[in-house]
């Protein structure tokens, strides 16, 4: 039994189009999760709505 170990043009061509879809660049940019926003945002309030810090009472002599 002969194997056919030529490959078509065709399937070479695919084969490198969708290497190339696979191996593309990324565009280079910051990106935020919106759940790290979210508690970020919930800390600054929470730092924001806190009580101050308490003062000790001056003596009354």
């Amino acid at each position: 039994m002969s194997m056919d170990r030529t490959a078509s043009v065709e399937s070479v061509t695919l084969a490198v189009e969708v290497e190339d879809l696979l191996d593309s660049t990324e565009p280079d940019g910051v990106f935020r999760d919106t759940r790290e926003c979210a508690g970020a945002a919930i800390l600054l309030g929470a730092l924001l709505a806190s009580p101050p810090t308490p003062r000790p009472k001056p003596d009354a002599r």
